[in-house]
């Protein structure tokens, strides 16, 4: 896609910043003594998974998320914005706000699209001054999380869903938008899309693809 795309989507985890969100979160509970230890070796299981295409949602979802219920949303967000300014903000890449704060000067709204919970990601779209924000959504019941999502939940197709349907509300499809993304499961992202930018791939099959199908490898780091 040769002119100025309409929107431009970055994913966030190994894409806008140089970490996994969903583990990081996990070991700065365990670091504030709101979740057990071997929660770290669970996340880092949870994460091999996703890295190679087989994540088992449901089991993820359940483990990601005990902690969110019973609790206000008031309490989850001052947590994430602890857990953003302590772990998180010191792993955004420099070239991805300059990419954000580029595209934003050229009048091309900018979207954050996550799989995390918008709770977490929240901060992070905040600091990096993102035109909106489309993260799985928590369902929430008599003003309390209740440790469950309002479906899609986003990765590969629920991600296809999401921004197709936040393409066409603008009156847009995701073949004039541009999408960065870092990992295996964005492929239905990435094949949709007018323009795909890989950011430090490392799965092979994914570098193959990209180079069959001419979409871009950038390479960005926290130097």
């Amino acid at each position: 896609m040769k002119e100025k795309p309409s929107i431009v989507f970055f994913d966030m985890d190994h894409t806008v910043i140089a970490i996994d969100c969903d583990v990081s979160w996990k070991y700065f509970l365990v670091s504030e003594g709101l979740a057990p230890a071997t929660d770290r070796a669970k996340a880092d299981h949870f994460l091999d998974l996703y890295h190679r295409g087989v994540s088992d949602v449901e089991k993820f979802l359940q483990f990601q998320l005990r902690e969110f219920k019973g609790c206000t949303p008031e309490e989850m967000s001052e947590l994430a914005q602890r857990h953003f300014d302590t772990r998180v903000h010191q792993a955004i890449y420099p070239l991805a706000k300059r990419a954000v704060e580029e595209f934003q000067a050229l009048g091309i709204p900018v979207v954050l699209l996550t799989g995390t919970n918008k709770i977490i990601a929240e901060p992070i779209a905040q600091w990096l001054g993102m035109s909106d924000l489309l993260a799985t959504e928590l369902e929430i019941r008599d003003k309390r999380f209740t440790g469950k999502i309002i479906e899609p939940y986003l990765m590969q197709e629920g991600k296809v869903k999401i921004a197709g349907e936040y393409c066409r509300i603008r009156h847009t499809s995701l073949s004039q938008a541009t999408c960065y993304a870092d990992s295996i499961n964005d492929v239905p992202l990435f094949e949709e899309a007018g323009r795909a930018v890989v950011i430090n791939p490392h799965d092979k099959n994914l570098i193959e693809m990209a180079r069959s199908r001419n979409w871009c490898i950038e390479r960005w780091s926290l130097k």
